[in-house]
């Protein structure tokens, strides 16, 4: 999973799917680029994401629980779809592809 940090912004870049399958493995990657710490911010990076499933939605929660200042960007519609059904907007910063 790539990562950049750029002025005490981390961005973390997603891709693929986000699902029951593979959220642990995601989660525990996450976890992994989290703890080097160096950072005030995180930004999650949509762009090359095309589905997510709820078990990605609690792995954004976790993040946000721990980070307030997280953000989600390059968001494709289908998924921006899903966060807003779900009332993410009103927590996090978003912004569409």
């Amino acid at each position: 999973m790539k990562n950049v940090i750029e002025k005490e912004i981390l961005t973390i870049y997603l891709e693929g799917e986000l699902n029951s399958s593979n959220a642990e493995d995601v989660e525990k990657e996450v976890e992994g680029i989290l703890s080097k710490g160096g950072f005030k911010a995180i930004r999650l990076d949509f762009g090359n994401l095309t589905y997510i499933s709820s078990a990605g939605l609690r792995i954004i929660v976790r993040i946000k629980q721990r980070y307030d200042d997280t953000s989600l960007v390059n968001v494709p519609e289908g998924v921006y779809d899903i966060f807003a059904m779900v009332g993410f907007q009103n927590l996090l910063t978003i912004e569409r592809k």
